[in-house]
């Protein structure tokens, strides 16, 4: 362990340990560390800043680097003066590229699975059928991606101009609903904070 010093202490550490305000030899400061979907194996996304100019590195996880650590942060990376409150906080991309929805399922209780499961059948089933109606037949004929909907089928999608209209309305609203259902899940759905077990 190191011992604390208000100076910066040279130290070699594997790239995989690096921290944010180590300072590299070539004094770049390390913004950020992180292993990705994207990110090949061993390897690790290292975000890094001299002056104004930022880059991204991908270095082997292992690579021993020497840096400057335990001074005070340069301004321009140092942390705010408040934490972002996790209501407000967005995912980093690798944690969008890194989701895993069975794991985010699982940290969800029953009641918050069947409030989702009904959003997303209302979703996935009305917002589903938004674009397939029109007015005319051969709205319907241009309107269609696929051609293996028979001359039958088609005629089915031969609607009235309002009711197309109250299919559209009730696919945004469903799509709308699911989205704002998720926003306070967030927190949840990305592990930022487990839910307490309902005794």
């Amino acid at each position: 362990m190191l011992a604390p010093s208000n100076k910066a202490a040279l130290v070699k550490v594997p790239a995989r340990h690096l921290l944010r305000g180590d300072v590299t030899g070539s004094g770049e400061v390390v913004l950020s560390v992180s292993v990705g979907a994207k990110t090949p194996r061993g390897m690790v996304d290292v975000l890094l800043q001299k002056g104004e100019r930022k880059r991204a590195a991908i270095w082997n996880a292992r690579t021993i680097i020497g840096v400057r650590r335990g001074g005070a942060l340069p301004a321009e990376v140092a942390e705010p003066e408040a934490e972002i409150p996790l209501s407000d906080r967005l995912p980093t991309f690798h944690e969008l590229a890194a989701f895993d929805a069975g794991k985010a399922w699982d940290r969800l209780s029953p009641e918050q699975q069947r409030e989702i499961g009904m959003l997303a059948l209302t979703f996935g089933t009305v917002g589903q059928c938004k674009g397939h109606f029109h007015e005319t037949i051969e709205g319907v004929r241009s309107g269609f991606s696929s051609n293996h909907w028979t001359p039958q089928v088609q005629a089915t999608a031969v609607w009235p101009r309002l009711h197309i209209q109250l299919v559209e309305s009730a696919a945004s609203e469903a799509f709308e609903a699911l989205c704002e259902h998720f926003d306070p899940l967030w927190p949840q759905l990305f592990g930022w904070q487990h839910r307490k077990e309902v005794k």
